[in-house]
């Protein structure tokens, strides 16, 4: 196996990262204010390019996580965390364990062993201590913090991690691609500066994209060489009739996307039993890694 399809997964909040994800998914009307800023300004015309690796739900768990982030500094207590640094002052060793003077985000990059500047650093620049400081000290090193190098590294295996679980789950692909196509069916596209009018149809569809190489290979993985519906086995292995077809889940008669997160495997006939619909079809299914009532 090439060197470059190994995952390494060294999970640092990302199982409740993903719960946040899937959270807003499921209830994007509850989070619509936020969400403004997703696809605002015709970000969306972007969405339309076909088969991105850098997928469109990458794009939305890297919006989605800076928000947690900022959240966090946000949600720090500095009078609380200078009264526990007071309190501890005779017993030094407890300290290291509690790290009062560390932001959430350093605790972040220390795990992945990123290096960075830390907050006592930016306040040292700024002739300050810890005692000294206050919120907009968090602003502005948090500002600083959203340019850096070290962010930017860490975003990187944050929204990998996240992307490599939540990618899994077809019930997830299928609420997140329903959410988008929601957005696009509403979008006034004549006001789209940036927009490449030759991914549309005329009657304003998208035009069907053949999926390149590595998005198959993603989803035949994933769906583990079965039809999602019928759970015939396309690995060709027992007849060379059994050809699998990249279905999109939510159709692109209702803005569905040409995106590796908005396909599935299905046989033929299921295939063709689906096509025509333009609601979002999917199944819960998936193959067992071990069957739980067999002890051999």
């Amino acid at each position: 196996m090439k060197a470059g399809l190994i995952f390494e997964a060294r999970h640092y909040e990302t199982y409740s990262l993903c719960s946040i994800v899937d959270g807003v998914i499921r209830n994007t009307s509850d989070h619509l204010r936020i969400l403004d800023g997703f696809h605002c300004d015709g970000q969306w015309a972007g969405w339309l390019r076909p088969f991105q690796k850098y997928s469109v739900l990458h794009q939305f768990i890297e919006f989605s996580v800076r928000q947690v982030h900022a959240e966090e500094s946000d949600g720090v207590d500095l009078e609380e965390r200078k009264r526990m640094l007071k309190s501890f002052e005779r017993i030094p060793e407890a300290l290291p364990h509690m790290r009062p003077c560390k932001l959430p985000i350093e605790e972040a990059f220390d795990y992945h062993g990123i290096g960075h500047q830390s907050f006592i650093e930016h306040l040292a620049d700024m002739g300050k201590s810890f005692a000294d400081a206050d919120d907009d000290d968090i602003y502005e090193f948090m500002s600083e913090v959203w340019l850096s190098e070290a962010y930017e590294k860490f975003m990187n295996i944050t929204v990998d991690g996240v992307f490599h679980v939540l990618f899994q789950n077809r019930m997830v692909m299928r609420d997140f691609n329903a959410y988008i196509s929601r957005i696009l069916g509403r979008v006034n596209f004549d006001e789209a500066d940036d927009l490449d009018r030759s991914l549309l149809m005329d009657d304003r569809m998208l035009v069907r994209v053949k999926p390149p190489k590595w998005a198959k290979d993603a989803v035949f993985h994933r769906d583990r060489g079965h039809c999602v519906m019928c759970n015939l086995n396309l690995s060709r292995m027992a007849s060379l009739e059994d050809t699998e077809h990249y279905d999109h889940i939510v159709p692109l008669a209702s803005w569905g996307l040409n995106d590796v997160t908005n396909l599935q495997l299905l046989c033929g006939p299921c295939n063709l039993k689906e096509k025509g619909d333009r609601v979002a079809i999917t199944s819960a299914r998936y193959q067992a890694w071990y069957p739980m009532d067999d002890d051999s």
